[in-house]
């Protein structure tokens, strides 16, 4: 998950691609799975947040991580 610091639920693109980019990352760098971006801001409408959930799926339980 990436939040945005701010207390705002819109971010201009431009940060919000930065934010997505660097969950990417994260994801590429120690998981095993195809993401995708998941930004409904649910439980916490103040601040920009989003998850990197495994296509196809909602939770990443038992996803393998890369040695």
């Amino acid at each position: 998950m990436v939040v945005w610091r701010t207390h705002d639920p819109h971010p201009p693109e431009d940060v919000k691609q930065r934010l997505h980019d660097k969950l990417e990352i994260v994801v590429d760098t120690h998981f095993e799975f195809e993401m995708r971006i998941d930004d409904n801001m649910r439980t916490i409408p103040d601040h920009y947040h989003a998850h990197a959930r495994p296509k196809g799926g909602f939770y990443g339980h038992g996803l393998r991580r890369k040695n």
